[in-house]
C-alpha cells in the first residue's frame, strides 16, 4: 500500500477511535459548588459555613455559592440536599443534632444514610443566657425558677442543637418551660433581648459579640462543656453549678447519598488543606470556633454513635416519634 493511502487509514483509524471514546472527562470541579445551609443567616450553622466556604475555594479553584433554606430545625434545607443531583455540585451542613437526632425525632424527609459524609470541621459548646437585666445570676437560680414558674425560652429551631440540647436537659432535671421557636439563632437573640422569652439556649459562639466593647446586653448563665471555655473564660460551666451535663454542637459537610468517590474524596481533602492553613485559625477567633476536622468515615462512626447514644435520652425526653 501506498505510504500517503497508510497514513490516511490510520488517520482515519484515529478519527473513529476518538469518536467511540468520546468527549474526556472532566475533572472534579469544573463549576461552582452550592452550598446548603438549612438555618437562617447569623446563627451558629451558618456562621461555620461562611467559616469554610472561601478556604475551600482555594483549595479546589471553584466559587461556593451558599443558600439559606432555614425551617423545621435544619430538616428542610437537608430534606432538598437529600433529593439533590448526587454530582458532588449540591452539598449542605449537617451537624450532630440533624444528623444524628433529627431523624430520630420526625418523619424528616430524609435519615443519616440519605448522605455521603464529607468531613467534620468545627465544634462549640452550648449555653444558655438571659438579657443582662434579668433576676436569673445563674443557672442555680434559673432552675429554681422553674420550679415555681412556667418560663419560656428559645433557639434556633425545634430539633436544632441548641434546642435539643435544653430540652435533654430539661426533662434529665424534672423540669418543664413553654418553648417558642425561631427559626435561627440571631432570630432566638431577637426575641431574648425584647424580652419575648426568659431565656435563650445557643450555641456558644452567639454569645461572644453580645458581650464585646462592654454591650452586656445578655448575661451567659452557664455552658455545658468539660472545662471553661477559652472564648467565655468568666463563664462557669454546668459541672462548675453543680448540674453534671456535656453537651456540644459540631457542624460538618455532607452531600447526598450516591454522589462520586472521586468528589467526597476531592471536598474532604479540600476541608482538610483549609482547617491546615493558617489563615483557618485566625478566621476561628473571627467566629468562636474549634477545630474538629474528621474525615469522611470517622465522621460517619460520630454520627452513628451519637445517634445510638441519643436515641434513649430523646426517649425519656419525650422527643422520639413512635
Amino acid at each position: 500500500m501506498h505510504l500517503s493511502k497508510i497514513r490516511k487509514t490510520v488517520c482515519a483509524s484515529l478519527v473513529a477511535l476518538a469518536a467511540l471514546a468520546g468527549p474526556a472527562a472532566a475533572e472534579f470541579p469544573e463549576k461552582p459548588i452550592k452550598l446548603v445551609v438549612p438555618f437562617g443567616q447569623g446563627g451558629a450553622t451558618d456562621q461555620m459555613a461562611r467559616l469554610i466556604a472561601p478556604l475551600m475555594e482555594k483549595e479546589l479553584g471553584q466559587p461556593i455559592v451558599l443558600i439559606n433554606q432555614p425551617g423545621a430545625g435544619g430538616a428542610v434545607g437537608l430534606a432538598n440536599l437529600a433529593h439533590a443531583r448526587p454530582d458532588g455540585y449540591t452539598i449542605g451542613v449537617g451537624s450532630d443534632s440533624t444528623l444524628a437526632a433529627r431523624p430520630l425525632m420526625s418523619k424528616s424527609g430524609y435519615t443519616a444514610e440519605s448522605f455521603a459524609t464529607i468531613a467534620r470541621v468545627v465544634e462549640i459548646p452550648s449555653g444558655v443566657a438571659v438579657r443582662s437585666d434579668s433576676p436569673y445570676k445563674s443557672l442555680g437560680d434559673l432552675v429554681a425558677a422553674m420550679k415555681t414558674k412556667d418560663l419560656t425560652w428559645s433557639s434556633s429551631g425545634i430539633g436544632s442543637g441548641p434546642h435539643l440540647a435544653m430540652a435533654v436537659f430539661l426533662a434529665q432535671n424534672g423540669l418543664k418551660a413553654t418553648y417558642v421557636n425561631s427559626n435561627s439563632g440571631q432570630e432566638a437573640m431577637v426575641k431574648l433581648l425584647s424580652g419575648e422569652v426568659a431565656f435563650l439556649s445557643a450555641g456558644g459562639s452567639n454569645f461572644p459579640p453580645m458581650l464585646e466593647d462592654g454591650k452586656g446586653d445578655i448575661r451567659v448563665l452557664g455552658l455545658a462543656a468539660e472545662k471553661r471555655w477559652t472564648y467565655l473564660p468568666d463563664v462557669p460551666t454546668y459541672k462548675e453549678q453543680g448540674f453534671d451535663y456535656l453537651r456540644s454542637q459540631w457542624f460538618g459537610l455532607v452531600a447526598p447519598a450516591g454522589t462520586p468517590d472521586e468528589a467526597v474524596a476531592k471536598m474532604s481533602a479540600a476541608v482538610k488543606g483549609a482547617v491546615e492553613n493558617p489563615e483557618f485559625e485566625k478566621r476561628l477567633g473571627t467566629f468562636y470556633f474549634n477545630a474538629a476536622y474528621q474525615d469522611p468515615k470517622t465522621m460517619r462512626g460520630q454520627i452513628e454513635k451519637e445517634a445510638a447514644e441519643l436515641k434513649p435520652v430523646l426517649e425519656q425526653a419525650g422527643l422520639v416519634q413512635n
